[in-house]
């Protein structure tokens, strides 16, 4: 093993692991990929780092500059971890007590600036105590990282994960490519938690080309579906949205049908198979992590024997244990 100039050339080629006392009684492989095994500690390093060079390479992001974000953890703290290692700063912009005392401590750790965002009385009503898509939260704090952006664009890059390319190329170059190497190409299906949609999209790109017949199962939580725009966030979306702040890959998601079908899965569901998963196969990982897996055994008792099951470990279980929720 070569020695590394960088822990950022550690992002990447995660193993993909297959589990044994979980499907114990079903004839179909499920196989997961660690994602939560890299660097920063989730699957987000990989667009991060992707994002911030590109945006180097554009001129859009200038020697110790300033990156700003939305995000309720994962996104957020991979852009601290690759800034740090670049020299640059990174100003996170996120919805006010959505903030976990885990991800503020990991965060912190990295030397990001934390500014949070009221998200209003009206909202913080109608999502109390649900599993909730962090786009739904994250509407108004992406509206604050465009403004500090457009204010200053020579010294601030909002990196904008929602909407930026990049994260779909992350995936559909890197993730997508591994799986299909470690498979060999024979992959029946992809499981996947929806989020800013760059992983689900990014990677059903590169298996779909290689294995045209793949089917894809999306996963959300039970009361926040992007995929299908339940009543409260459809209220949310159209009440506060701002150009230049949506969830474009979301759109192109469903503008491209490429999910054969949308599983929704409860925090009890999630937090059961996360307990299982480390408690039954040693894997370290977290709320989405076992949604991802809740899913995919069900898809696997519907799957012919000896079919193969791919799906994502996103990050680790360190983040979880201030707040149970299963947010995507």
């Amino acid at each position: 093993m070569k020695i590394m100039n960088s822990i950022l050339e550690a992002i990447g080629n995660t193993p993909l692991v297959r589990l044994n006392k979980i499907t114990s009684e079903i004839d179909a492989s499920i196989l997961v990929k660690c994602e939560y095994l890299n660097p920063s500690g989730s699957i987000k390093d990989r667009i991060a780092i992707r994002m911030i060079e590109q945006a180097q390479k554009d001129g859009k992001l200038k020697p110790g500059g300033t990156i700003t974000e939305s995000s309720t953890g994962n996104t957020a703290i991979a852009i601290s971890f690759v800034s740090s290692c670049k020299g640059l700063k990174a100003k996170m912009y996120m919805p006010k007590g959505w903030v976990s005392e885990d991800r503020r401590n990991i965060l912190e750790s990295y030397g990001a600036e934390i500014v949070e965002i009221e998200i209003g009385d009206e909202i913080k009503k109608e999502i109390t105590d649900k599993a909730v898509h962090g786009g739904v939260v994250e509407i108004l704090p992406r509206k604050k990282a465009l403004e500090q952006e457009e204010n200053d664009p020579l010294n601030n890059w909002f990196a904008r994960q929602a909407m930026n390319p990049e994260n779909i190329a992350a995936h559909r170059e890197s993730t997508g490519k591994e799986i299909l190497e470690q498979t060999n190409g024979d992959i029946d299906a992809f499981v996947c938690s929806v989020g800013t949609g760059g992983t689900l999209l990014g990677v059903s790109e590169c298996l779909k080309k290689a294995r045209p017949g793949i089917k894809v199962f999306a996963v959300e939580p039970v009361t926040a579906s992007l995929l299908k725009m339940a009543p409260q966030i459809k209220k949310y979306v159209k009440k506060y949205s701002i150009p230049g702040v949506e969830g474009w890959i979301v759109e192109e998601i469903i503008k491209r049908n490429i999910v054969d079908e949308i599983f929704l899965v409860s925090n009890e569901q999630a937090y059961t198979m996360m307990d299982k998963l480390c408690q039954e196969e040693g894997l370290f990982c977290g709320m989405s992590s076992g949604a991802n897996v809740h899913v995919a055994l069900e898809v696997a008792k519907r799957m012919k024997s000896g079919s193969k099951i791919v799906t994502i470990l996103p990050d680790n279980r360190y983040r979880y244990f201030s707040s149970k929720n299963y947010t995507t």
